[in-house]
């Protein structure tokens, strides 16, 4: 339960359109070969996310399973803040939670009335993830190259990212990045049976004082609390 949950971070950034198919990600476009220019960009992006101390937005997620072909679209909101905090609250299709304070992740299900926590001491947060907080080096964990692909805006920059280590949670990764302002507003992840988890950041506000109080959750009464860590033992 809790390595999808980290899964799903890994794409934060929408999703109303199609889905990327399982081999867009890693198709890099022939008239943006020029390594100068990815170098730059990576740099660009790099200081952008090392500068940023929090940021909020609205996110839409498209998650596709490539065996039935069915989609499941959920909407929320989320909000990073560093050292290593992260909120997403989900409103549709059902509320849930996933809530990190640096130390221990949480997925909250009220529907269900459970919580399940998981050490992030014991846990590295994936690599693509800890960049968007600030705390890794993209060029470090991943081969990157420009993409060729039909998502995004006009003039919007594509980044294929292939983990320099095999990941068993996902095969590919497609940043969709705004050329102006260096952030990633949008995301497709594949895993390796070809499924795409598809997101959208609208909204994005950087540094704009997420109050600390936002990460900091205590599970109400009557909800049962299953500690990852412990299953199996």
């Amino acid at each position: 339960m809790m390595t999808f949950v980290l899964a799903l971070c890994l794409a934060a950034g929408p999703a109303a359109t199609a889905p990327a198919k399982p081999g867009d990600a890693a198709k890099p476009a022939v008239p943006l070969n020029d390594a100068a220019e990815l170098r730059s960009v990576l740099e660009k992006m790099q200081k952008r996310y090392d500068q940023a101390k929090d940021f909020r937005a609205k996110f839409t997620q498209t998650y596709s399973r490539a065996v039935v072909g069915r989609a499941t679209v959920s909407t929320g909101a989320l909000s990073f803040k560093k050292p290593g905090r992260m909120r997403w609250d989900y409103e549709k299709p059902e509320p849930r939670m996933f809530l990190s304070n640096g130390q221990v992740l949480w997925l909250y299900e009220p529907t269900e009335k459970q919580a399940f926590k998981q050490d992030l001491k014991s846990s590295q947060l994936p690599a693509a993830l800890a960049f968007l907080m600030g705390k890794g080096k993209l060029a470090d964990e991943f081969d990157v190259a420009f993409a060729k692909d039909e998502h995004g805006r006009p003039g919007d920059v594509h980044l294929a990212l292939s983990p320099k280590q095999p990941q068993s949670s996902y095969k590919s990764i497609l940043f969709i990045v705004d050329p102006k302002e260096y952030l990633v507003h949008e995301s497709i992840l594949v895993d390796s049976q070809g499924n795409t988890n598809h997101f959208v950041f609208d909204d994005l506000e950087v540094n704009g004082k997420v109050a600390d109080a936002l990460f900091k959750w205590t599970p109400p009464t009557g909800v049962r609390v299953v500690d990852t860590g412990q299953l199996g033992k």
